[in-house]
């Protein structure tokens, strides 16, 4: 068989059936255990607020939301039409979204790995933070992770098969990747440099194949264009106001991102060391198995979008003078597992029938142990409002706003991150006014807060300036409460959180 793999002949393992069972098994233990394990470690559902903001944006189903491109809201949205809105649900929805990752992500191994080396690359993601820690934060970023999988595996498939069905997936996840975050035009870049440079795809350009998958690209991403011309190119203008603007930061940013990607592959050597045994004779490191990237189709591939899509992130961000935070390297984990496995000697990977239930078992034994102690650690230490007890205070607030009105609670503002907490927790799931503005949530309207009431509730701080605030964004103001809302987690001394309720009652009160 030809070493360099032509397009349309793919590599075939002849071993691939028999992994299917060790993949299946790992996955849905992955989905199992980090649904578990991030439930039991974490206060709220994030320290930031950002997966109460999905839903709270995503019931609105607008075209596109004033700091991101629609994608996880409206995944956040679908998600819960099925499933109960509380946080195990949620931290479902993370893992099932890393699953699908790994499902695609093992469907492109089968080109480039033999059986033992498939299952180690999927039980690789275990030990990876971005894929596992981080991911389990459901947002924009941590979105891209199986849209960029699915999107280069259906690249893989058109180079291999050239058929206009996989044009049409190529450009449908192509497009959908765009629409969880506009990073994704750096995987798109990548794609396209292997295309103009690989003698072995070059011919394709003289298909109809490239302009069926720009042609479905642009359907998917036509609606979110025209949203963005009509509101002034809101989210480009909110991803240029980001960061400080200072060239020296943005250099700091761009030194420290090579750093954290390294850092966050480490752990994965946890798993590929146990496979080695004193005097083997083998090499420390395979590099011979890294001809797989140069001498495949497949291969060059993945290498080019591998190492392309991290540089070209680096580059843009240098040129637009923007900080490259470093979880903006969570989907280049997509690629990295690939050019690690094979460093572990061929003969070697075949210990992973004992090594990698053993290493998963002990390594989920150890995050389980030390849940209760990242729990706490989390409230003592109170980062991005974690110790807030916002579905406690969802409760008390709907619970209030029935008393006062005996009607729905079908709006609410004030404080972002507790008024989508509102709007995820709550039975009557109201709308969230986004920054206390109805500019940033077309989909709520002043007539709307008329007809429905509104609640709007006043975190810590000056009661005057949120009152200020409140009869700006609601006309009125009809009723005020104290809320005292006690704190269900951390130690028995904690204070309970207090705060305002401000309430515009419904016209029909």
């Amino acid at each position: 068989m030809d070493s360099r793999r032509s397009p349309g002949n793919p590599i075939s393992d002849g071993q691939t059936t028999t992994a299917t069972s060790a993949v299946l098994l790992t996955v849905l233990f992955y989905i199992a255990f980090w649904t578990l394990q991030s439930s039991l470690s974490s206060n709220n559902l994030d320290a930031h607020g950002d997966m109460v903001e999905n839903f709270a944006w995503g019931i609105g189903w607008q075209l596109g939301y004033y700091k991101h491109p629609p994608f996880f809201a409206w995944a956040s949205a679908a998600w819960f039409l099925v499933f109960p809105r509380t946080n195990v649900f949620y931290h479902l929805l993370s893992s099932v979204s890393v699953a699908v990752a790994m499902w695609a992500m093992w469907r492109i191994s089968t080109r480039l790995f033999d059986r033992n080396q498939q299952i180690l690359l999927v039980a690789s993601v275990f030990f990876l933070p971005p894929l596992t820690f981080l991911a389990q934060n459901y947002n924009a970023t941590s979105a891209m992770l199986p849209l960029w999988a699915l999107t280069f595996l259906f690249y893989l498939r058109l180079i291999e098969r050239r058929s206009v069905l996989d044009a049409c997936l190529l450009g449908l996840f192509a497009g959908l990747a765009i629409l969880a975050k506009y990073h994704s035009i750096v995987l798109l870049l990548a794609i396209a440099a292997h295309m103009l440079v690989d003698r072995d795809v070059r011919p394709i350009f003289l298909t109809k194949l490239p302009w069926i998958v720009a042609f479905v690209g642009a359907l998917v991403l036509a609606p979110h264009f025209l949203w963005m011309v009509a509101n002034d190119f809101i989210t480009v203008r909110y991803a240029s106001e980001q960061g400080s603007g200072n060239w020296m930061d943005t250099l700091r940013y761009a030194a420290r991102f090579p750093v954290a990607m390294l850092l966050y592959t480490l752990p994965i050597f946890l798993l590929l060391i146990p496979h080695r045994f004193p005097r083997s004779g083998k090499p420390l490191f395979a590099w011979g198995q890294w001809r797989v990237f140069r001498d495949t189709l497949q291969g060059r591939a993945l290498a080019y979008v591998g190492v392309l899509s991290p540089l070209i992130t680096l580059v843009l961000g240098l040129a637009l003078n923007a900080q490259v935070s470093s979880l903006w390297a969570i989907p280049f984990f997509v690629f990295i597992p690939f050019f690690l496995v094979p460093l572990l000697p061929r003969e070697l990977a075949g210990r992973q029938k004992i090594v990698v239930p053993a290493m998963i078992a002990l390594y989920a034994a150890a995050l389980l142990a030390l849940a209760p102690s990242l729990k706490e650690r989390s409230f003592e230490s109170a980062r991005g409002n974690a110790a807030t007890p916002l579905a406690a205070i969802s409760k008390v607030v709907e619970a209030r706003w029935h008393a006062a009105t005996g009607k729905t609670l079908g709006i609410v503002a004030g404080d972002n991150m507790v008024a989508n907490a509102v709007s995820f927790y709550a039975a009557d799931r109201p709308y969230a006014v986004q920054q206390a503005s109805l500019k940033f949530t077309p989909w709520v309207s002043r007539d709307d807060i008329e007809k429905a009431g509104a609640a709007y509730i006043c975190a810590l701080g000056s009661v005057d300036a949120c009152r200020t605030q409140a009869l700006e964004l609601f006309g009125r103001i009809d009723a005020e409460e104290a809320l005292q809302v006690p704190v269900e987690f951390g130690t028995a001394a904690t204070p309970a959180w207090t705060g305002t309720l401000l309430m515009r009652f419904p016209a029909a009160h």
